[in-house]
């Protein structure tokens, strides 16, 4: 019977109900249940659409740090318990370990990892390149950000990201404020800015809080903290 889903992307049809009409599940599913590496920890991030087949794609990522890229109209199953390699997506390789979601602006996916830099990957002719495009010189400790994107339209692009690591208890790195920065989307090696570095701690926010991801509204950026939310935005 097909009812054991777990590590598993799963598209849910709406014309009779919710049914389930297709599903990606990776080759060694069984490791990752036994081990901790949930694919789970990821959102799914859906793709515009592409000029070549595929061209209806997703994103997904794990704990084990794999990046699936799926075809959204035949998305593999699951290859079998035979199989050593998942011969049955677009495309997946190696990166660091994820507990958040990626973003993707103008061709680029922004992933951050956990111990990792924030790194920009490339997407062309329908997969991406593996090799980083860019990345940020600060390093995210655990749990790494899940970044955002503000634009004006096709250019302006500026990618934000918040260090969350002094999260508290059980945290390595104790109890601290939350750190936002701002990268130059077309190259992260470029830091636009951050809270930790206005003189008297003015931009400083409020301690951090696991998983708090940044939002982009009205010209603000917004992050929530442990006692606080913070609402970034031009000085008067």
């Amino acid at each position: 019977m097909r009812n054991d889903f777990g590590d598993t992307v799963l598209k849910i049809g709406t014309s009779a109900g919710l049914t389930l009409t297709d599903w990606f599940t990776p080759y060694n599913q069984d490791i990752l249940n036994h081990q901790d590496l949930d694919l789970g920890s990821s959102g799914v991030i859906v793709l515009p659409d592409q000029t070549s087949s595929p061209t209806h794609l997703l994103v997904n990522a794990g704990k084990q740090g794999q990046v699936y890229l799926l075809n959204r109209d035949a998305m593999g199953s699951y290859c079998g318990s035979t199989c050593t390699a998942d011969t049955n997506t677009v495309q997946n390789f190696p990166v660091s370990m994820i507990w958040g979601t990626p973003a993707f602006w103008q061709n680029h996916m922004f992933y951050g990892g956990t111990g990792d830099h924030l790194t920009a990957f490339d997407l062309s002719a329908g997969k991406f390149m593996t090799t980083p495009s860019s990345q940020s010189s600060a390093t995210f400790q655990f749990p790494g950000p899940t970044p955002s994107v503000s634009s004006q339209g096709a250019s302006g692009g500026v990618v934000w990201a918040a260090d969350v690591s002094q999260y508290g208890v059980p945290s390595l790195f104790g109890s601290g404020p939350a750190v936002l920065h701002a990268y130059d989307a077309a190259n992260l090696g470029t830091e636009l800015w951050n809270s930790s570095q206005a003189a008297g701690d003015r931009d400083q926010a409020g301690n951090a809080v696991k998983f708090s991801v940044p939002t982009i509204a009205n010209g603000k950026v917004y992050l929530s903290t442990r006692t606080e939310i913070e609402a970034y935005g031009l000085l008067p």
